[in-house]
């Protein structure tokens, strides 16, 4: 497994056979490259390559070999994770190129096979460089030797998808932490109730908050809240924060502690944690589906292996448009889609209107139309008033097309949303009048009973619509 012989090499001619190997291999595959090949293209003596490596698998593997050797060399620069993190800040320094570019064209270069021959046997030899961390006198646990194996396993891990990803493109040692991090956080631990994490203990997160702490909501428990600032769980829900874990701005602590994790805080904050709370398995129910408007956050909240849960929010028939416009059913299903909301106007003012804009939201006296046009737009806009705009989008996945509608309305005391879709599939118009929330004028009192509802389904049993 050792790919350098005798010390360490120049790093030019190292790299130079290096870079020659990898050029024949996926020229003309790795079974047919000779080591003679490699010092023709390089214009070094057969002798010189045996200075420098031990075989031709050697320089796909040298650079990670030299970070396992000196780690090992080292050794543990602390128990459990440390240690493992410390590799990876080693190896995120000077990455594998050869190794990388491997595994990116396993099959043009005919490396496959070779490629999982040497991970298991390095992986092998860090999870026993990893084990001796743990070690009192005498030899390593079978808890630590199990504990190490599984760090190892992420190391690789997060090395094999930085370079399945395009190297360059994330950052390696990034990619290494969060697959240790999954590692850390682990499994949910097995119980009889659902255990639930808020995020936000604003209007909706307190809602939420008070009926899973009264044992409202059959089946689920409150695990415990995230919040920014000491006193705001207090503020929310006074007394009844005496007895509520308050795990300050710790999500991690909130994911150990939970089997699902719930989002009351606004777009920015989803799109924050989110990608954090399902990269490491856990299940997420956001409110704020404003988030999914952007499409990197799209991709992230998306990416698992934990699962992106959406709370109906303020509108309902679209389980009916995502039957419709399900990608592979009926041929153009959905082809135009639209929102009008109509809002109370002094609920509509924005933190960047000018004085005029604020004015004539203020001053009123009839309805008029305060935005038109895309999704994102809107959502970016108005964030607490358009996450309706992205359910819409999402059910249909018309996420240019849907067109957006926002009336300003100074005598409206409750919020209306009119969606029209139209397709093969048929033609659809629903019309949904809420109460206003009076804790928040720009949502609806009904948002925080459809998270209630999610997670009463999800902690189940019991017959649902779907």
């Amino acid at each position: 497994m050792a790919s350098v012989s005798r010390g360490r090499p120049p790093a030019s001619s190292r790299e130079t056979l290096a870079d020659a190997a990898s050029e024949l291999f996926l020229e003309q595959g790795y079974d047919t490259t000779t080591v003679a090949d490699i010092t023709t293209r390089a214009g070094v003596s057969r002798s010189s390559f045996f200075n420098y490596f031990d075989g031709k698998a050697a320089t796909i593997w040298y650079a990670l070999d030299e970070h396992l050797a000196e780690f090992a060399a080292a050794g543990p620069s602390g128990e459990g994770v440390g240690s493992a993190k410390a590799l990876a800040g080693r190896v995120g320094a000077a990455p594998p190129h050869t190794l990388a570019l491997a595994i990116a064209n396993a099959d043009a270069m005919g490396v496959r096979e070779e490629l999982g021959t040497g991970r298991a046997l390095r992986q092998a030899s860090l999870a026993v460089a990893l084990a001796a961390g743990a070690r009192s006198p005498g030899k390593a646990s079978l808890a630590a030797q199990i504990v190490a194996a599984a760090r190892s396993a992420a190391v690789f891990a997060g090395i094999w998808q930085w370079a399945e990803r395009g190297a360059g493109t994330t950052d390696l040692e990034a990619e290494i932490l969060t697959a240790l991090r999954s590692i850390e956080l682990g499994a949910p631990v097995s119980r009889d109730a659902l255990r639930v994490a808020v995020v936000g203990s604003g209007a909706i997160g307190a809602r939420v908050i008070e009926e899973l702490a009264a044992g409202n909501v059959p089946g689920a428990e409150l695990a415990g809240v995230v919040t920014r600032r000491a006193d705001a769980l207090t503020e929310a829900v006074g007394e009844l924060s005496a007895g509520i874990t308050d795990f300050g701005d710790d999500l991690d602590a909130a994911i150990r502690e939970s089997d699902l994790v719930v989002e009351c805080a606004g777009i920015s904050a989803a799109q924050s944690i989110g990608a954090q709370v399902v990269s490491a398995g856990r299940d997420l129910l956001i409110v704020s589906i404003g988030a999914l408007a952007n499409t990197e956050s799209r991709r992230a909240l998306t990416s698992g292996p934990g699962v992106l849960r959406l709370a109906t929010g303020a509108i309902g028939g679209l389980d009916l448009l995502a039957a419709a416009a399900r990608p592979g059913g009926i041929e153009g299903g959905i082809t135009s889609a639209s929102l009008t909301s109509t809002k109370g106007a002094a609920s509509l003012v924005q933190p960047w209107m000018s004085a005029e804009q604020v004015r004539r939201l203020e001053t009123a006296t009839e309805p008029f139309t305060l935005f038109e046009g895309a999704v994102a737009e809107a959502v970016e806009l108005y964030p607490g008033s358009l996450n309706v705009a992205c359910a819409l989008a999402h059910a249909t996945g018309l996420w240019r097309e849907t067109l957006v509608r926002l009336v300003a309305d100074p005598q409206a005391e409750r919020t209306t949303h009119e969606i029209a879709a139209a397709g093969a599939a048929g033609e659809y118009r629903f019309v949904m009048t809420n109460a206003v929330s009076e804790a928040n004028p720009t949502s609806s009192a009904v948002v925080a009973e459809t998270v209630l509802r999610g997670i009463g389904v999800l902690a189940g049993p019991g017959a649902t619509f779907v």
